[in-house]
């Protein structure tokens, strides 16, 4: 991209900081990513040698979070989906990744597209994140990609100068729905978690006291120790 303000050199300045600028883009790269699995992403700053986004065709989008987001954040993700059908076929659906309750973090990312548009519903994320205060530790916020489709004409884009938050129709039925699917998947995998934790603690309480007892020296049977 070259004169990018060639005719309203007035934008340059309302410009940031250019570090500021370059994290967002890196930021909605790193989003897109993700969800085009199907495409590949590289994006590195002028004078650069390594790419702060390089993402690579993958078959699956759990892949592409794991090359763009880590294996600390991939290995911690559980598969979710929720769907609505009535007699005129599927009317909401949506699939995801959400992290489970071993993911620590100090900023929430919701990655929400919706019609494979990169959005924003505040409403949603407010849910989400009132069912994560009851399952992470104090100050933890979770990691969530959503995809969701549904009828175009459900989704008003015209609430936001920008078009990035968006509004559906049955807006509460569909944040009920997947906030009762998080809950429930964080609820399963806390009742695993905590039968682990248990069995180590039974394992190691076991091994201290063995290590604790004194060693018993072995003597003929019936015979009698003598005091010298």
């Amino acid at each position: 991209v070259e004169n990018l303000f060639y005719n309203m050199i007035a934008r340059r300045k309302t410009l940031q900081n250019s570090a500021d600028d370059y994290g967002k883009i890196v930021d909605l790269l790193s989003r897109m990513a993700i969800h085009h699995n199907k495409v590949s992403f590289s994006c590195r700053k002028h004078g650069a040698v390594k790419a702060d986004v390089h993402s690579v065709v993958s078959s699956s989008r759990l892949d592409s979070i794991r090359s763009v987001y880590g294996v600390s954040v991939a290995k911690n993700l559980m598969k979710v989906e929720v769907s609505s059908c009535d007699s005129s076929g599927c009317t909401f659906d949506m699939d995801g990744f959400i992290s489970n309750s071993n993911y620590v973090a100090k900023k929430t990312i919701l990655v929400l597209f919706i019609n494979d548009r990169l959005v924003e519903c505040s409403a949603l994320k407010r849910a989400i994140e009132i069912v994560y205060a009851a399952t992470l530790p104090k100050s933890s916020k979770p990691f969530v990609y959503m995809s969701i489709n549904l009828p175009r004409e459900h989704v008003d884009i015209n609430i936001h100068p920008t078009k990035k938050e968006v509004s559906l129709l049955n807006q509460e039925i569909i944040i009920e729905m997947i906030q009762s699917e998080v809950e429930l998947k964080l609820r399963n995998a806390n009742d695993t978690r905590t039968f682990q934790e248990q069995k180590v603690e039974y394992i190691q309480s076991t091994l201290t006291s063995l290590r604790s007892d004194p060693p018993v020296s072995p003597s003929p049977s019936g015979q009698k120790t003598q005091k010298v």
